[in-house]
């Protein structure tokens, strides 16, 4: 008893540790934290502004329309009772996931090594994450998801270290699955690696244990846990009148309208993930070394599971499974590669693994503790010199694009209605305090033939004068005169009031910048 009592104090400790440790790294590695002006990425403001509708009574899908999960807009409406002017709130909250993602990688190291080594495999874990391409600006939805992925795969090691003992209990098969439908309420494709999960174990033991009956349950219970996540929102869209805009919008639009590449054939239909996937990787090294010494570990050492072939092969198929069905719908964003860091714990792991080997008694946990100390301070630090964020973006309080367009409107006309116009949100929002008007209030990357309403709705609009300033952004190759194709309205009836480029980075071996070019145009009579 005071064993168990000893290590849950521990537990918390190192939680708090944790909590405090993910709030001090991503006030330099994200670009919602109060240390920045803003997010600059259109995706994170798309999420905020669905988000503040939502936590202002609007209905997602029916009243306000965008692609991804209710779970990750209400995230987002929850940080906006923090704040609802700036992503101070999107900080508390990203700080609150990673803290739990390194508690749970910290868990899993745990099953291998000491409290020192499992603690400095998790805060390198977390560096590596946040500080590559494929972490971005922060705020994606994938980032979201890490949380209940590092549980998950928690679970699955402490069962394939020793396949002697029993199963997991009903409860974990219901709890991982709860994890996967509040998965699929955040982006539904990132889903593959609990299906692998369960799939794995279910046939392992269907034909190691030759238990039909009980692979059968589990399974049952597992999709239960599902179930148990999903019908809150059925029942949520049923109430609010929205449940067909729900399933219209979320899942039968995201699988049918998207483009997608020329006609292939079987084969190449199965090879171009693949493909995708080694050139997103090739730009996120640091995710694409450890990610792949960690599966290779996994693989050929007798560190993390027993010698059975089965066992060894357990956490590569749910990683290589899972970011394969990623990537499954051709669509080449490196954001997409975000949970694949999940699986770079393991090559930390083995690294102290050795340490631990070599190091013993006392001075190990000496020499763990000071690593510890050193790799917390200096992740800090090296993030204020690697990160994108801390390199390229403005801090709070300097000027912004979209704060010098909302000065322009302010002056001009304090209650103008904005439309983001055939380009994602752009931020004016955020900046201008203002809810949108316009269910359709920023571009998706949408198919027109497939949905139609989107771009439709967008020109009326402007065609009708019901925005008083419209923004969009184009790229270099593009010109206002390709603006007036789209919608020859703005050009006789608003007048340009700025027009500005400005750039953004991605973050990656190849770092390189991104200039686009951003317009405010101004209802004439105004």
């Amino acid at each position: 008893m005071k064993k168990q009592i000893k290590l849950s104090k521990n537990n918390i400790i190192v939680f708090l540790l944790f909590l405090l440790y993910s709030f001090g790294l991503l006030y330099i590695c994200t670009a919602s934290s109060p240390r920045y002006a803003t997010n600059p990425w259109n995706d994170a403001n798309a999420f905020l502004t669905v988000g503040k509708a939502m936590a202002n009574g609007l209905t997602v899908y029916k009243d306000i329309f965008e692609q991804k999960g209710p779970l990750l807009y209400l995230i987002h409406a929850l940080a906006c009772f923090i704040s609802d002017t700036s992503f101070t709130g999107v900080y508390v909250m990203q700080s609150l996931s990673l803290c739990v993602t390194s508690f749970a990688a910290y868990k899993i190291a745990s099953l291998y090594v000491g409290t020192g080594w499992s603690v400095a495999s998790a805060v390198l874990t977390c560096f590596v994450t946040v500080n590559s391409a494929c972490y971005y600006y922060g705020d994606s939805a994938e980032e979201f998801c890490l949380p209940f992925l590092m549980i998950s795969i928690y679970y699955f090691c402490r069962y394939f270290k020793n396949t002697e003992q029993d199963l997991p209990k009903r409860s974990v098969f219901f709890l991982v699955g709860f994890f996967a439908g509040c998965v699929a309420m955040i982006k539904f494709t990132v889903i593959g690696f609990w299906f692998a999960w369960a799939a794995y174990i279910s046939l392992y033991t269907l034909f190691a244990k030759k238990d039909f009956k009980k692979a059968v349950i589990n399974a049952l219970v597992f999709l239960g846990g599902m179930v148990a996540a999903i019908a809150p929102w059925i029942v949520y869209f049923a109430v609010k009148g929205g449940l067909r805009d729900f399933i219209y919008t979320y899942f039968i639009l995201n699988a049918t309208a998207y483009p997608m590449t020329e006609k292939l054939s079987f084969f190449a239909r199965l090879w171009k993930p693949i493909y995708i996937i080694g050139t997103n990787l090739v730009t996120s090294p640091a995710v694409l070394v450890f990610s792949v010494l960690g599966m290779t570990a996994f693989l050929f050492t007798n560190i993390f599971t027993e010698k059975k072939l089965f066992s060894r092969l357990s956490v590569p198929f749910v990683c290589c499974l899972g970011i394969y069905i990623i990537y499954f719908g051709i669509r080449s964003y490196s954001y997409y590669l975000l949970p694949l860091s999940a699986f770079t714990v393991f090559s930390f792991i083995s690294v102290f693994f050795v340490a631990g080997k070599l190091i013993k008694g006392k001075a190990e946990k000496i020499v763990s503790a000071v690593v510890c100390a050193v790799l917390i301070v200096a992740s800090v630090i090296c993030g204020n010199y690697l990160n994108v964020c801390s390199t390229d973006l403005p801090r709070k309080g300097e000027s912004t694009i979209q704060s010098e367009a909302v000065r322009y409107i302010k002056s001009h006309n304090s209650d103008g209605i904005i439309l983001n116009y055939g380009c994602l949100d752009t931020g004016i929002y955020l900046a201008a305090d203002q809810l949108p008007v316009f269910r359709h209030f920023e571009k998706q990357n949408l198919l027109y033939e497939k949905y139609s309403e989107n771009v439709d709705e967008q020109n009326r609009y402007i065609n009708e004068h019901l925005a008083d300033f419209v923004v969009t952004v184009i790229k270099p190759e593009e010109t206002v005169e390709d603006i007036y194709e789209k919608n020859p309205s703005l050009k006789t009836d608003y007048n340009i009031v700025i027009c500005k480029d400005f750039s953004f980075s991605n973050q990656n071996i190849f770092k390189s910048d991104y200039t686009r070019t951003f317009y405010l145009f101004e209802l004439k009579g105004n």
